[in-house]
């Protein structure tokens, strides 16, 4: 069985030194919104989130959390998603690009 990792982290992206400002409401928008799909898509293997929880620094996403599923998603389309919302704007609940992805992960 493989070891236990995080996949990502808020901090990671709140902290990381840029020449450029980012709004880090965007970030804790993001992972609000990734966990929540993980979790509606049935490919959480716990609850990761629910109506009272902040999402702060110390907030992740770990292997343990997912299922495989989950974690070929994480590998085939969170970077694109991530991007979306970063680069272009997109609503971090705007789960098009996710959905898609899931759709060729389910109908292989």
């Amino acid at each position: 069985m493989e070891k236990d990792f995080i996949i990502d982290q808020v901090s990671w992206h709140t902290h990381k030194d840029r020449n450029f400002e980012i709004n880090q409401d965007l970030i804790y928008s993001y992972f609000k919104g990734i966990m929540t799909y993980l979790q509606i898509r049935g490919l959480a293997t716990k609850p990761l989130i629910q109506d009272a929880t902040v999402i702060n620094d110390n907030t992740r996403i770990s292997s343990g959390d997912l299922t495989e599923e989950g974690l070929l998603l994480m590998k085939k389309a969170y970077g694109k998603w991530v991007d979306g919302i970063m680069d272009k704007g997109k609503n971090p609940f705007d789960y098009k690009t996710l959905d898609n992805a899931l759709n060729k992960i389910r109908n292989k």
